[in-house]
């Protein structure tokens, strides 16, 4: 997969996320292939968004997607592209990537549960990363599996208390 297929495919990803991204704001933080990443992740959303340019240079960041009050940074490193931040939360989100979104009120014990139901489907997590805006309020866990999780096992999760919403990466 190329550089730039990988992005629209993260793209289309987002899309999932985000059903609504018409008159998102995309900026482009890279100096180098602005019109390739542009294309690219305008082709993966199917979206009209506005573009913007970033008069800056980043290393490794490429561009911040911004779809309401949610933010998606696209990032490359010498390996691959993925997405590295979802709002507040760091990730490393490649295309094909399996696994899941979990949105959910802060509360002790989120990791375990959502452990749980992975292990007792026999399901690997590979990553897993837990982000608040601050005790007790929203957060978000992301889940990076080896196996892609079937739907009844999804549905369990969303059924865990004060879980508002969750979101497969497949």
């Amino acid at each position: 997969m190329t550089e730039f297929a990988g992005l629209t495919v993260l793209g289309q990803l987002i899309h999932r996320f985000e059903p609504k991204v018409e008159g998102a704001v995309l900026t482009i933080l890279a100096h180098e292939n602005r019109e390739e990443i542009t294309n690219a992740l305008k082709k993966g959303l199917n979206a009209d968004v506005n573009v913007q340019y970033s008069s800056g240079e980043y290393t490794n960041h490429l561009a911040v997607l911004k779809v309401g009050s949610q933010k998606y940074t696209f990032a490359r490193d010498y390996r691959e592209t993925y997405i590295s931040e979802i709002g507040y939360s760091t990730c490393r989100i490649t295309p094909g990537s399996h696994g899941v979104l979990v949105y959910h009120t802060d509360y002790p014990g989120v990791i375990s549960d959502v452990s749980r139901i992975l292990a007792a489907s026999q399901i690997n997590i590979s990553k897993l990363n837990v982000s608040r805006e601050q005790k007790g309020k929203m957060a978000l866990l992301i889940s990076l599996t080896d196996e892609e999780i079937p739907a009844p096992v999804l549905a369990e999760v969303e059924r865990l208390p004060q879980v508002t919403r969750v979101v497969s990466l497949q």
